[in-house]
Formats: structure tokens, C-alpha cells, sequence
């Protein structure tokens, strides 16, 4: 499977805190009931965030705009919808997943980190 980089800015909240750009690796496509696809993020180990008390290690990432394909996230610059992936949940690429394991968390936007990919 191939990992690409990538700097997601985060524009909502407006209370974040965090390093902004955050350093993500995007690890996949997921399909949502509603027939959408969710692009898959990941932080490094140890650099997690931290969202209501909550380390949060993955999130998904839908185009917000109808007229962004999911192409667009993975390959390009996009604003996004960012959901959190909740504790105690954890997906994978190409599996079905439930809405009851995320929770919509923001809005931000995504560039390609400009170092390739990685096997």
C-alpha cells in the first residue's frame, strides 16, 4: 500500500490549539454508508492530538466542497471535512467502518507534503 504525506491545515475549530500545519500520512480510502469516500489520515506515533482530553491518532477527511473528488485530497491541495476517529476505534483502509466510530471535528485544508510517497 502506498503512504503519501501530507501538511493538513486546520481552520475549525477556531479554539485549536495544536501545531498547525499538523504532519499527517494519508493510509488509504474508506467508503461511507452514504456511498462517500473518506480519506484516511494518520499521525506518527507520539504525536497524536489531543481533542477533549482524548488522544486522537486518526482522522478522516471528506472534500467539502460537491465538486472536489476524493482525488483532490489525496493528490492535491482541498479543503476538507476533518471527522475524528473516536477512542477505542480504529480503521483500516478498504474496510466498512461505522458512523458511530467518528465524530465531525473540523474543517481544514490539505497539500501535498512535496516529498513523494512512501511503499
Amino acid at each position: 500500500m502506498e503512504h503519501r504525506t501530507h501538511l493538513l491545515e486546520i481552520y475549525e475549530p477556531d479554539n485549536f490549539e495544536g501545531s498547525n500545519p499538523l504532519h499527517v500520512t494519508g493510509t488509504g480510502l474508506l467508503r461511507g454508508a452514504n456511498g462517500a469516500f473518506y480519506y484516511l489520515i494518520e499521525f506518527e506515533k507520539g504525536s497524536c492530538l489531543t481533542i477533549d482530553g482524548e488522544e486522537v491518532c486518526q482522522l478522516l477527511l471528506l472534500p467539502r466542497y460537491s465538486e472536489d473528488p476524493i482525488k483532490n485530497v489525496q493528490e492535491s491541495c482541498c479543503t476538507v471535512n476533518v471527522e475524528r476517529v473516536l477512542p477505542g476505534a480504529h480503521l483500516e483502509p478498504n474496510t466498512p467502518f461505522s458512523y458511530n466510530d467518528i465524530e465531525h471535528w473540523g474543517v481544514g485544508k490539505i497539500h501535498p507534503n512535496g516529498n513523494g510517497s512512501s511503499a
